[in-house]
């Protein structure tokens, strides 16, 4: 069984609920902080891509 970390899908979910979570938030400063957790989990997804191009 493949490991969900190492699946580029699973962060670009993580990254797609986590900007739908910051849309509800009221205070700017909140929604911001999701929003660039969002971006870490995108450029996890990327880490994940080219991990597997290197298997």
């Amino acid at each position: 069984m493949r490991n969900a970390l190492q699946d580029p899908r699973y962060w670009r979910e993580r990254a797609e609920e986590t900007r739908t979570k910051a849309e509800a938030f009221a205070y700017r400063n909140s929604r911001e902080r999701l929003l660039k957790i969002a971006e870490e989990y995108d450029r996890l997804a990327v880490y994940a891509e080219q991990w597997q191009l290197q298997q």
